[in-house]
């Protein structure tokens, strides 16, 4: 059975075996519907003191627990409720201002291939190339606009429905474990092809 404790210890068990350390956790509760709200940063280790200028590509996980989902996780008779972990990917790039958005995005869809294939060999044929946004800040007057940042951004979902019936308790720690990995795996990827100087100590999933 599925409870939100049990998924949030899974979680943070998970990141620590997969190399990854957190940098924010935030837990919320929205008291006129019962909803609690799950966010944290994931990021490899990196060299320190961690700017803007040395920011590695990281990782927010998120995820909603409904009232609905607390009434299934103690037991009362209703449809499963979805439960789904997203992933939001973000890497800021330097140095790339001569690539244009379509060079950027195909260099984080193969990164993020990539990983995947880390992860899933048999299967990274298969995958589809996820969707990526490209986020161009700029600062100044029309005479003079200056690029502050450049931001790629991609989200994917996790559906955990599956867990409402599995009656090992081994299986959400199987299954968080291998999304962990592969995201953790993504992360290096990325890293490797945006930032391939700036990765300070963060170790490959195998030596995790």
């Amino acid at each position: 059975m599925l409870t939100y404790d049990d998924l949030v210890t899974e979680l943070e068990e998970g990141w620590l075996a997969a190399g990854l350390h957190e940098h924010a956790v935030i837990e919320s509760v929205v008291p006129s519907s019962h909803d609690r709200s799950y966010k944290a940063e994931l990021f490899p280790e990196h060299p320190e003191p961690l700017t803007e200028d040395t920011m590695p590509p990281w990782a927010e996980l998120n995820f909603i627990w409904t009232a609905m989902h607390q009434l299934r996780a103690e037991g009362r008779e209703i449809a499963a409720e979805p439960v789904d972990l997203s992933w939001t990917y973000t890497v800021n790039v330097r140095g790339m201002n001569e690539r244009n958005d379509h060079e950027l995005v195909r260099m984080f869809q193969k990164a993020v291939q990539s990983g995947f294939q880390r992860i899933y060999p048999l299967e990274a044929d298969e995958m589809e190339p996820v969707a990526v946004e490209v986020r161009r800040i700029y600062q100044g007057d029309r005479q003079n606009l200056n690029q502050v940042y450049l931001q790629l951004v991609s989200i994917n979902l996790t559906d955990l429905s599956d867990q409402w019936n599995d009656r090992d308790p081994r299986a959400l720690r199987v299954v968080i474990r291998a999304e962990v990995q592969l995201a953790a795996a993504i992360i290096q990827a990325l890293s490797e092809t945006f930032t391939p100087t700036g990765r300070g100590s963060y170790r490959t999933v195998d030596a995790a």
